[in-house]
């Protein structure tokens, strides 16, 4: 960062230099002061204003009217309230208003219609899939009871037919669970 090559006291250090100078609510003509105070400051320096200065004062200038002219909007709209026409305004807003909520009223009494019925639809299609879905239950029921007693009959004929071979065939399933459980206990004793 460059250093200054001078310090002077006209040069403010911005550290304890406020923004812009206080206003007071008491002296209402202190702007007016101060632009006077500026231009008294041109006028002893004896040197015409150079562009920046002529741009800056335009710009005052419009504000100034741009300022003028919102003080004076404020003071007709202050008093809009005591015109007729506030007054019909006032009565359409309130009719508008009065409008808007009778519709929307409507508006809500037709959707809660509506959610009612789509309840109602839901909890009519929720009884009959329980419905469908106990007598599945029952049919499978009856399906699964059937399918054991047929094995369970299928079992017994085939002990009756074939009984040497029902008992080597438990035998040798036996040794193979006792193998099975054997390398298990081996493999988590390690």
């Amino acid at each position: 960062m460059a250093e200054r090559l001078h310090r002077s006291s006209d040069v403010p250090t911005y550290d304890t230099y406020p923004a812009s100078p206080p206003v007071s609510q008491n002296a209402p003509g202190l702007e007016e002061s101060l632009l006077a105070q500026g231009r008294a400051r041109l006028l002893e320096e004896g040197r015409p204003p150079s562009s920046l200065e002529k741009r800056g004062a335009e710009l005052g200038t419009a504000a100034g009217k741009l300022v003028s002219i919102v003080k004076h909007a404020r003071r007709k709209t202050e008093r809009l309230p005591q015109h007729p026409v506030f007054d019909r305004l006032s009565h359409l807003a309130d009719n508008l208003a009065d409008n808007a909520r009778t519709g929307a009223e409507s508006l809500r009494s037709q959707v809660e219609d509506r959610a009612q019925q789509l309840v109602q639809m839901a909890r009519e299609k929720t009884a009959d899939l329980s419905q469908q879905a106990r007598e599945k239950a029952v049919v499978f029921g009856r399906q699964a009871k059937t399918g054991y007693y047929r094995a369970r009959l299928r079992a017994n004929q085939t002990a009756r037919e074939y009984p040497v071979h029902v008992v080597v065939a438990a035998g040798v399933v036996g040794i193979l669970i006792g193998v099975g459980l054997r390398i298990r206990r081996a493999n988590r004793a390690y």
